[in-house]
């Protein structure tokens, strides 16, 4: 067991490797982050294209998530990385990380439009229809009444679907975007260690996880606060 351990920190643990493994969890960091936040703002502006009342705007809106969330994200950055360059003369990706943030953010946006759709379909009618008795205007209701509950309502679901974001960015290195997983393969192809790379590479993920896990758990209490002080 001993020389076994020797072994390895002569071989995996060295800081070199270690230095590569953190470049990597700082990319996959970033790929979520950018990923979750445009394609947050993409499932909001989707979302309220799907409740619109302008027929050609429901149904841009409803094609976009209907192929986002009915196709493999793995083909969908295929296409984006591989099938766009030659679909548009002259296009070009600066780097496969900006493919791979592109890909993601619409990948997600779909997903998160769904939830907020849902979110602001649970609002009671009665308030918006008290909020028109009461003279507020048509962005006064969305602002003050639906938004606020809205957000309460999708917080759950939207922070289960951002933890699976974390998870589902490992294809992004399929693209040779040098994430954490991409690094670890590239660490496995030189020390021939996948078992203790692979490990290693799970507990961060675990670790990335769990974190946005408390995030949303502590979000989550925050917005809960005015109703648990009402009872």
């Amino acid at each position: 067991m001993i020389p076994y351990m020797q072994d390895l920190f002569a071989t995996v643990f060295t800081p070199v490797v270690l230095g590569r493994v953190w470049e990597g969890t700082q990319t996959t960091i970033l790929v979520v982050f950018l990923s979750g936040l445009f394609g947050l703002l993409l499932g909001l502006a989707s979302a309220l294209g799907r409740m619109a009342k302008f027929l050609p705007t429901r149904i841009v809106a409803i094609a976009y998530v209907e192929f986002f969330r009915g196709t493999p994200l793995l083909v969908q950055l295929f296409i984006i990385w591989f099938g766009l360059p030659g679909l548009i003369p002259g296009f070009q990706w600066d780097t496969a990380l900006h493919a791979g943030i592109v890909g993601m953010s619409l990948y997600a946006g779909a997903y998160f439009s769904e939830i907020i759709r849902g979110s602001f379909a649970a609002v009671p009618k009665g308030q918006m229809e008290a909020a028109r008795v009461l003279g507020l205007s048509g962005f006064q209701d969305f602002r003050f009444i639906q938004l606020p509950q809205a957000t309460r309502n999708a917080i759950p679901a939207l922070g289960n679907q951002f933890i699976s974001l974390i998870k589902d960015s490992t294809l992004v290195s399929v693209i040779s975007v040098q994430d954490l997983l991409w690094q670890g393969q590239s660490v496995v192809s030189r020390t021939f260690r996948p078992f203790p790379v692979y490990i290693g590479i799970a507990l961060i993920y675990l670790i990335l996880s769990n974190i946005a896990a408390l995030a949303v758990n502590r979000l989550e209490a925050y917005y809960n606060r005015p109703y648990r002080a009402s009872r």
